[in-house]
C-alpha cells in the first residue's frame, strides 16, 4: 500500500530515536525545545502535519509551520509535543498571548511541571502581565523549586520592573548555589546590563566570568564586544588573540582554508565563532560602523596568508566599498592566488574593474564568476549591470549586430537564471531585471520586476517611468498612461515626470496643449537639459510648428549630439520643412547611433524616393 505524499515526505524524520515515551512534564529539563512524537492515539493525518512543521520548525522557518501546527493542535490539543511546538511557533511569529493560551492548558493539565511553568513565565513576561509572570515563579517557590532557569527567570522579571541591582544580586546568588550553571548566569548578568546600557560594568563581569568558566566560548565573545563597546580597542585585540590560541581558532598558515561565503557567521560549532575571536571582533565593529577598525584587525591577517576565504573576502569588500581600491585590488589578487576556484573572488576582481570604469574587463570577470558560483543571485545581477553598460558602449561603437544578438541571448539567461535567485523584496535588484528584461526584449517580465521595484519608495519613480514604457512598446497605451497620470499625481513638481507625460502625449499626438505645458514646466526647473529641450521640440512639430521645433532640437543636437532620437526628431523636422538634403545627412547619422532601423529607414526611402520624382 503507498503511503500518503505528505508522511511520505517526512518520513525519514521518523527514526528509532525519536520513536520514544513522552519526557516527564515535571522534569525541569523537559520544555519546548523536547522533541517527543505524538502518541499511537493520534490520527495519521495530523501527525503527518505535525511532524512536517516540527521540521520547519527546528529549520527556523516558523512562518511555514504555523499553520501546520495549527492544524494539528486543533485535532489534537492533548498532545503535549504538538501543544509545545504550537506555543513555540505562536511566541516566535509574535502571537505571545495566543502562546499563553496554549501554555495555560499544559500547566492546567500538568500543574507540577517545573518547565512549564517557567514557559508561561516568560510569555507571561514579554506579554506585559509581569504579575502573572511573578505568580508562576511564586507557585514554583511554594512548591519548594530551585534551579538556575528559575534563577533567571526572577531576574529578568526584576529587572523589567526596574530592580536591576536586585536581579544581579539574584543571579550573584544563583551562581553560588549552582556553580556548575555559573556561566549562564554570568550571560544573564551580562544581558541585564546591557539592557540597561551599563557597559563599563560588563567587562570587568565578563573576566570573572571567564575566571570561573575559562572553557566558555560565548564568555569569551561577550568580553571581547564589552570592550570593544567601552572603547578599550586594544584590550578587545588582546583577548580575541587569547581566545583564538586557547581555542585554537583562526587559520595559521597552512590550515584549514573554511568556505566561501558572503561574510563571518557569528554562530559556529559548539559556541566557538566560525571563524575566528578576531573575525568576530571584526564583524562587531562592522556592525557599529566602525569599518576602519574591522579592517584595521584584519588586514595584518590577510598579508600574513592567516585569513580563511570567508573572511578574506569581507575584508576586501570592505576595501572596496570604503574606497580603498588599491588595498582592495592587491588583497583580491592574493585571494585569486591562494582560491582560484573562489567565485566570490573573481566577484570581486570584477568590482576593481568596475570601479575603474572598466566594465568590459568586469564583465569578463563577472561571467567567470558565474561560471564558478552559477547560483549566486548577486553576481548574476552584476553580470546584467556591466552587459547593459557595455551594451550602451557598443551601440556608440557601431558593433556588429550578430554580436548584439548573442549578447541579447546571454543577457535574456542570465535574467531568467536571475530572476529565482533574487528576493521579490529586493527592489534594487528587481530594477536590474526590469532594465535586463527589457533590454533583452522581454517586455512582460521588465513589466512585472518594474512593478515590483516600484513598491520601493525611492525606486518609484523611476521604475514606474521604466514601466510605462515597456507598456508602451507592448502597444499596451492604458497602462502605460495610467502609470505615467499615476506618477504626475504623487510627483507633481518633479521636471521628469513632467517631461515624461508630456513627450508621451505628444508620441500619442493627443491632449498636445497639455503635453506643451508639461513640457516647458519641466524645461522651467532645467532649462539646458537636451532631453528636455528635445521634447518640447517634437510638441511643437506634433501641432505643425515646424520652426519653433527646429529651433528647440537644433538646442537638443547641441547638448546631445549623439543622441539618436534627438536625431532622428531633428531629421523629421528638416524633411517637414522641406530641407530634404539636410534630413538625409542627419537621419543617416541617427541610423549609424542606433536609431530604430526600420522606421528610420522606411523615411529615407520615402525622401529618396520624392527627390527622385523631383530630378
Amino acid at each position: 500500500m503507498r503511503l500518503p505524499l505528505l508522511l511520505a515526505l517526512c518520513g525519514h524524520l521518523l527514526a528509532p530515536s525519536l520513536l520514544t515515551a513522552a519526557v516527564a512534564p515535571d522534569d525541569p529539563a523537559a520544555g519546548a525545545a523536547t522533541v517527543v512524537v505524538p502518541d499511537e492515539n493520534v490520527p495519521y493525518g495530523v501527525a503527518a502535519s505535525w511532524l512536517l512543521g516540527h521540521r520547519l520548525l527546528a529549520e527556523g522557518r516558523a512562518t511555514e509551520a504555523l499553520p501546520l501546527l495549527h492544524q494539528a493542535y486543533r485535532a489534537q490539543p492533548e498532545a503535549m509535543s504538538i501543544a509545545l511546538d504550537f506555543q513555540a511557533a505562536l511566541a516566535i511569529e509574535g502571537y505571545v498571548r495566543d502562546a499563553v493560551t496554549v501554555m495555560d492548558k499544559l500547566v492546567l493539565d500538568y500543574p507540577d511541571s517545573t518547565s512549564f511553568r517557567l514557559r508561561r513565565s516568560e510569555l507571561l513576561l514579554r506579554s506585559g502581565n509581569d504579575d502573572g509572570a511573578m505568580a508562576d515563579l511564586r507557585q514554583l517557590r511554594e512548591q519548594g523549586s530551585d534551579s538556575p532557569a528559575l534563577v533567571a527567570a526572577e531576574a529578568r522579571l526584576l529587572d523589567a520592573a526596574g530592580k536591576t541591582d536586585r536581579a544581579l544580586a539574584l543571579l550573584r546568588g544563583g551562581i553560588e548555589r549552582f556553580p556548575e550553571s555559573a556561566g549562564d548566569l554570568y550571560l544573564e548578568m551580562a544581558g541585564i546590563l546591557q539592557r540597561q546600557e551599563r557597559i563599563a560594568e560588563m567587562a570587568p563581569l565578563m573576566t570573572e566570568a571567564i575566571a570561573a568558566e575559562p572553557d566558555r566560548p560565548a564568555l569569551w565573545l561577550v568580553r571581547l564586544r564589552a570592550l570593544a563597546a567601552a572603547g578599550l580597542d586594544s584590550e578587545a585585540a588582546a583577548v580575541a588573540l587569547e581566545a583564538d590560541r586557547r581555542f585554537g581558532t583562526g587559520a595559521p598558515p597552512g590550515g584549514p582554508d573554511g568556505d566561501e561565503g558572503e561574510g563571518p557567521d557569528s554562530a559556529g560549532r559548539e559556541g566557538l565563532p566560525a571563524d575566528s575571536f578576531v573575525v568576530e571582533l571584526a564583524d562587531h565593529y562592522a556592525r557599529i560602523q566602525q569599518v576602519d577598525k574591522a579592517i584595521a584587525l584584519l588586514e595584518p591577517l590577510s598579508q600574513r596568508h592567516e585569513l580563511p576565504l570567508n573572511p578574506s573576502l569581507w575584508l576586501g569588500r570592505m576595501l572596496l566599498g570604503t574606497g580603498k581600491l588599491e588595498a582592495g585590488g592587491a588583497l583580491v589578487d592574493r585571494v585569486l592566488a591562494r582560491w582560484p576556484d573562489a567565485a566570490r573572488g573573481w566577484f570581486l576582481k570584477g568590482k576593481v574593474a568596475e570601479a575603474a570604469n572598466d566594465w568590459e574587463t568586469a564583465l569578463g570577470l563577472y561571467r567567470k564568476s558565474v561560471e564558478l558560483g552559477p547560483d549566486d543571485g548577486e553576481v548574476r545581477l552584476s553580470c546584467i549591470r556591466a552587459m547593459l553598460v557595455a551594451r550602451e558602449k557598443e551601440l556608440t561603437g557601431r558593433d556588429a549586430g550578430a554580436a548584439l544578438a548573442e549578447r541579447r541571448r546571454e543577457l535574456a539567461e542570465h535574467c531568467l537564471q536571475a530572476s529565482g535567485l533574487v528576493s521579490e523584496q529586493d527592489s534594487g535588484g528587481r530594477m536590474i531585471l526590469g532594465y535586463g528584461f527589457r533590454a533583452a526584449g522581454d517586455l512582460m517580465r521588465a513589466t512585472e520586476n518594474f512593478a515590483m521595484a516600484a513598491l520601493d519608495d525611492d525606486l518609484r519613480l523611476s521604475a514606474l517611468i521604466q514601466k510605462s514604457l515597456c507598456h508602451d512598446d507592448l502597444g499596451q497605451d492604458a497602462e502605460a498612461r495610467d502609470d505615467l497620470e499615476r506618477l504626475q499625481r504623487e510627483f507633481s513638481d518633479n521636471a521628469e515626470v513632467a517631461n515624461t507625460l508630456g513627450y508621451y502625449l505628444a508620441e500619442k499626438a493627443v491632449d498636445l496643449d497639455r503635453a506643451e505645458a508639461l513640457v516647458r514646466q519641466a524645461l522651467t526647473k532645467d532649462p539646458g537639459n537636451g532631453a528636455y529641450l528635445d521634447s518640447l521640440g517634437w510638441v511643437l512639430y506634433r501641432q505643425g510648428r515646424f520652426e519653433g521645433a527646429l529651433d528647440y532640437l537644433i538646442q537638443a543636437v547641441n547638448v546631445l549630439p549623439e543622441d539618436p532620437v534627438i536625431l532622428e526628431h531633428l531629421g523629421m523636422v528638416l524633411k517637414a520643412g522641406g530641407q530634404a538634403a539636410e534630413a538625409l545627412d542627419v537621419l543617416r547619422r541617427a541610423l549609424g547611433l542606433g536609431a530604430d532601423a526600420e522606421r528610420v529607414q522606411a523615411v529615407i526611402r520615402e525622401i529618396e524616393s520624392q527627390e527622385a520624382v523631383r530630378r
